[in-house]
Order: structure tokens, then sequence, then C-alpha cells
């Protein structure tokens, strides 16, 4: 029996017609014709539809001659592919996974190494302006240079009073609650905006 032949028998043996066997597919009536009656030849993926509809192997569908092997070959070699595929995306995730993994070792490893090699021999405004740049907050989008100047130099003026705070306390001494204008006075507000 042909390929065709084949499809009819075990189609009729199911007591389907035509169309049942096409909508079952999910093909036309006039496919499942020209199927039969061998004046088309189904490609890998449709004979694996016509065969499990009908509740049979491919290779029950297949004839005895040269069909046979061209189809088998063929279907050997389409599983080969979905597998290497499938092993290719498994093995494609594991070395993002991987990756990331390496990745959190070397940042938590280096990153406050290269934060001070990049930033240790910046002047207070470059700092400031560096540290902004790495900032993922939207606030910063807007901000004009004349904007990061006064900011570089309200930060400055923080990290003096915060280091002259400490020196006071080190040396057991107490800033009283308003008299840091006095440091403020003294110390750093000589550096203005232009």
């Amino acid at each position: 029996m042909t390929l065709g032949e084949k499809i009819k028998f075990y189609r009729r043996k199911l007591n389907l017609s035509q169309e049942e066997l096409a909508n079952k597919c999910k093909l036309s009536r006039n496919a499942i014709y020209n199927y039969e009656n061998n004046k088309r030849t189904p490609t890998i993926s449709i004979l694996e539809a016509i065969a499990e509809s009908l509740n049979q192997s491919t290779s029950d569908l297949l004839d005895d001659d040269d069909n046979t092997n061209f189809y088998s070959n063929k279907l050997r070699l389409s599983k080969a592919i979905d597998k290497d595929i499938e092993n290719t995306i498994n093995a494609d995730e594991t070395k993002i996974v991987d990756y990331e993994l390496e990745m959190n070792e070397l940042y938590k490893k280096y990153f406050f190494d290269l934060f001070n090699w990049k930033t240790i021999n910046m002047k207070n405004h470059d700092y400031f302006k560096f540290i902004l740049s790495i900032c993922p907050l939207h606030e910063v989008d807007h901000l004009t240079e004349e904007d990061i100047n006064e900011l570089s130099i309200l930060f400055n003026r923080f990290l003096n009073l915060k280091f002259h705070e400490r020196n006071c306390l080190n040396e057991h001494e107490h800033i009283d609650h308003g008299s840091s204008k006095q440091y403020e006075k003294n110390n750093f507000l000589a550096t203005t905006t232009k």
C-alpha cells in the first residue's frame, strides 16, 4: 500500500470522513483528498498530525518502498535538530546563570577597589559629578551644569561640616546646637557659586 492508501485505510477504519480528519489535523478537506490520492506528499509535521489523528505511528503510515527511508531519515533529522535546539537553549540559560554569578562575585570582590581607583584623585566637584552620573534617579536627568556646580559646593560644605563635627567630638568637644554657623563661617563658606 502507498502512503495515501494507508491514510485512507486507517481513516475509514475509524469511520472518519475526509472533512472530519481534516478538522482533527487542522487541514483542509482538499489536502486530505490530495494526500490519499498521492497527488501531494505531506511534510513531516503534517504526517505526524495525520498519524496522531488516526491513532497510528508515522512508521505505520509509511509504505514499504523508498518513501519509508526518506521519511524516517527526515524524521530522525527533525528530532535531532529539535533536541539540539533544546540543548542549546538549556546551555544558554546555564551560561547566563553562571555569568551572572561570576559577575556578582567580581562585583563584590572589586567594586570598592575600582571605585576608589576611579575617584581617588578627583576634586570634590568632579567626584560629585561622577556620583550623579552613576545615580539611577530620574531627578538627576534634568540637572544643568550650573545645578551640578551648586550641588557640588553644597556637598563639599556638608563634608567639611561633618569632618569638623567629628574632629570636635573626637577631641571631646561638643558642638552646641546652633553653633555650627561658627564652623561654617570660619572654615568652608569661602567657596561661592558663580
